[in-house]
């Protein structure tokens, strides 16, 4: 007899729709979906979750239109990239402090 499990929605294998960068201004970092805007998380890739984040805690975004937006998303997503990029740099630093202190002894 098959055991019964639950369904998991995490294990779905859901893949990331680029087109909600551009409407709800969301990217995938790795293994999360992140608002471009506060820096949440959407527990589960679907649509109508990153949807209804937008329509309740970004409602004044959706003013914002063509060009205008796209270069909006484009400054927020290479700023997320410089937040991230900034414990990565710290990190390698620290290894090669940490190496030399090794050769001095």
């Amino acid at each position: 007899m098959a055991a019964n499990r639950k369904r998991k929605v995490d294990n779905e294998n859901r893949q990331f729709n680029d087109n909600c960068t551009l409407q709800y201004c969301f990217v995938q970092k790795q293994t999360n979906v992140i608002c471009l805007l506060c820096h949440s998380t959407v527990a589960v890739a679907k649509v109508s979750n990153i949807k209804r984040h937008c329509e309740t805690k970004h409602q004044d975004f959706h003013n914002v239109v063509a060009d205008e937006r796209t270069a909006r998303i484009e400054y927020l997503r290479r700023s997320l990239n410089r937040q991230q990029n900034i414990f990565s740099k710290q990190s390698t630093n620290f290894s090669a402090a940490c190496e030399v202190s090794y050769e001095i002894r």
